[in-house]
């Protein structure tokens, strides 16, 4: 892995609503923190039930989650992400393992948050903790409000 200072993940986090609301020190200090993967097209990034503890920031490429059916006849794609998704931030939050598969439709590349990193962050610098913090809880609350009108369009 390759730790990445660079503008375009700046720009990125500077971008996101996650991160927006943060001051450019406090997104200097987060992007320093992030280390760099690439993925080929096709590629598996993380499987349901792989322990979780990684927040995925996309910057480049496109990836799919796909969640297994429950009656087991395979897996159904559920989201679609480009430069900017986020995925993995239910695992930051509860440490449990993956509650879906993700795969890269094209080569792509992201920027990680572990688990230990945003621990470390968590137990020096309260301040930028509590800043992700908000940032995760409200992509959170974004996600469910769309889960929740998907499902009532359904029944």
């Amino acid at each position: 892995m390759v730790v990445s200072t660079n503008q375009e993940l700046l720009q990125i986090l500077a971008e996101h609503p996650l991160f927006h609301d943060m001051g450019e020190t406090d997104r200097v200090e987060l992007a320093a923190m992030m280390a760099e993967r690439h993925y080929e097209a096709g590629a598996e990034i993380f499987r349901e039930g792989d322990p979780g503890g990684e927040l995925l920031l996309i910057g480049g490429g496109s990836i799919e989650v796909q969640k297994q059916r429950s009656h087991g006849s395979g897996r159904v794609v559920i989201a679609r992400f480009e430069r900017g998704g986020v995925i993995g931030e239910m695992s930051l939050v509860d440490n449990m393992s993956r509650s879906a598969t993700v795969m890269a439709v094209l080569p792509t590349r992201v920027w990680i948050l572990t688990q230990e990193t945003f621990d470390e962050v968590l137990a020096s610098k309260p301040t930028l903790a509590i800043q992700v913090l908000k940032g995760l809880a409200t992509l959170l609350s974004q996600r469910l409000r769309n889960t929740s009108g998907w499902f009532a369009d359904v029944f």
